[in-house]
């Protein structure tokens, strides 16, 4: 029976945390795909830090968590994601605090920090910190506060007021909805204002955004342009014209994930 390719991976996923370790000869046995459907889709797979790939055979990652590695791979645009948070990393030095917000593209930077010492972790999210706490030599801290629907994040003003209480990152990361050449603008009001109290506690801001963000705009205004506390956008793509004109009048690095 033909499956869609998150079908695929799915059940991919599920042989593998019931073999932990398998032939690929056998996987693609079990699986019923082709020699190169069994490649594209491993590679995705490693893509999320799921799996590892070792002279004939596949793995499961030991601090791999099933649900959330498929979670992490579902989310659209997740090798374009995994691509900037891969580029992300680079601004990660060790002996720093960072802050991660909840966003989907956030997700696929905790698998960069394999090379990081003394990295302290302050996030608002239970799925990233899920994926950090099996990290070793990280210290994380996760803010109190109201876990909202569905969302996997912590907000509200226990949050925001933990946040301005106790922690000053270095850097922070995070996303957006969408962004147009006036401004950055968010869906939902309670993560907007978490996120405003970051660009206000952290010493430098970083935004993580691919291609598909530009040129729309939502209702809620995160940031202007006119008044902007973004020090970094890490992209996939060069924008269009007026939004890069934007970037540049207010000297915002602008970093291209290729």
């Amino acid at each position: 029976m033909y499956l869609q390719k998150d079908e695929r991976l799915k059940k991919m996923l599920r042989i593998l945390s019931q073999n932990k370790k398998i032939s690929t000869k056998k996987l693609q046995a079990m699986m019923d795909v082709s020699t190169s459907t069994l490649r594209r889709d491993l590679l995705d797979l490693e893509m999320t830090n799921s799996i590892r790939r070792t002279h004939g055979y596949v793995s499961l990652l030991e601090y791999s968590n099933v649900e959330i590695a498929y979670g992490t791979r579902s989310s659209k645009n997740g090798t374009i994601k995994s691509r900037i948070c891969k580029k992300a990393a680079t601004l990660i030095n060790n002996d720093q605090a960072i802050f991660l917000d909840g966003s989907s593209t956030l997700s696929f930077l905790p698998k960069y920090f394999a090379n990081k010492t003394n990295i302290h972790v302050i996030t608002n999210n239970i799925n990233i910190a899920s994926e950090v706490n099996q990290l070793k030599n990280i210290d994380l801290y996760v803010l109190g506060g109201t876990l909202l629907y569905r969302s996997k994040s912590i907000l509200g003003p226990r949050a925001i007021s933990d946040l301005i209480s106790n922690f000053r990152p270095n850097i922070s990361f995070m996303s957006c909805k969408s962004i147009d050449a006036n401004g950055f603008y968010m869906a939902n009001e309670k993560q907007n204002e978490l996120k405003r109290t970051v660009f206000q506690c952290s010493e430098k801001n970083v935004l993580l955004v691919d291609y598909s963000k530009f040129n729309k705009k939502d209702y809620i205004l995160l940031d202007s342009f006119n008044s902007t506390q973004i020090d970094i956008i890490i992209t996939d793509q060069l924008p269009s014209k007026d939004i890069l004109d934007s970037i540049k009048r207010n000297n915002i690095k602008l970093m291209i994930a290729e």
